[in-house]
């Protein structure tokens, strides 16, 4: 795995290196904006822990350019811990996660896993399926999705976010669940965090035009994904293991 560390603190960079090498990472460094996004294209990162207070070319500009350039890196955002505002914007701008500053560089080694688990098939995972709700098709074995035949390019935490509700059809999921479900721990604004990229997915979900009213806000508790006319269905990916029939979930039914 490559990873990008773009901080202007040299001395907090030479120390994320240390530890996430300590892990069998292998790190890119950048110090400015500019430089970050060089060796974004350059080195092509599975993900880039980018502090937002940088010189040259903002953090925010940054964090743009890379996600309009590859929907699918990951990215991990590094924040004064009172700049909440920021945060938010960062994460409204395509950011999977963020940790706040200052924190142990265990902290965030284990947040850069939690990250890259959410956006790699990991050994032993069970085999992959195929949901499909209406004209929307999650494969996991291809890690795609489809709306009427035409692809989707989601961030890794916005294909595990859909992946989630597709897997909870007809159940109310609270934040919490969701925020343990698809990050794998609490957050200070995991609310906000919850919110926002259900957001950026409703909007994906419905970027040519076509109303797909899936996923329903149930106001003081979280979503419901109540997918189209029909459920949810659930099958194996093809060569996936068969363990039996497919399985369906409350409000989802077994492809035929």
């Amino acid at each position: 795995m490559k990873l990008l560390v773009v901080d202007d603190d040299r001395d907090l960079v030479e120390l994320l290196d240390y530890a996430l090498r300590r892990e069998g990472y292998e790190v890119a460094r950048a110090y400015d904006g500019e430089a970050a996004l060089e060796a974004f294209e350059r080195d092509k990162p599975d993900l880039v822990v980018l502090d937002l207070n940088l010189p040259k070319l903002a953090g925010f500009v940054v964090l743009e350019r890379m996600r309009r350039g590859d929907d699918h890196v990951a990215i991990l955002i590094l924040s004064a811990r009172q700049d909440e505002t920021d945060v938010l914007r960062g994460l409204q701008l395509g950011a999977d996660d963020y940790i706040a500053k200052p924190f142990r560089p265990k902290e965030l080694v284990a947040r850069v896993k939690a990250i890259l688990r959410r956006s790699v098939q990991v050994r032993g995972r069970p085999a992959p399926s195929i949901y499909k709700t209406g004209d929307i098709v999650l494969d996991e074995a291809t890690h795609e999705v489809r709306t009427a035949e035409m692809p989707i390019h989601l961030s890794p935490t916005e294909f595990k976010l859909l992946r989630h509700f597709m897997a909870n059809p007809g159940r109310v999921l609270t934040q919490e669940e969701i925020l343990e479900g698809v990050w794998g721990y609490d957050a200070d604004v995991g609310g906000d965090l919850v919110k926002l990229n259900v957001s950026r997915l409703r909007r994906k979900l419905g970027s040519d035009g076509r109303s797909r009213d899936v996923i329903q806000t149930v106001p003081g508790v979280g979503y419901l994904f109540k997918g189209a006319d029909g459920g949810v269905q659930h099958e194996d990916a093809p060569g996936a293991r068969h363990g039996g029939a497919p399985s369906a979930g409350p409000g989802s039914s077994a492809a035929s």
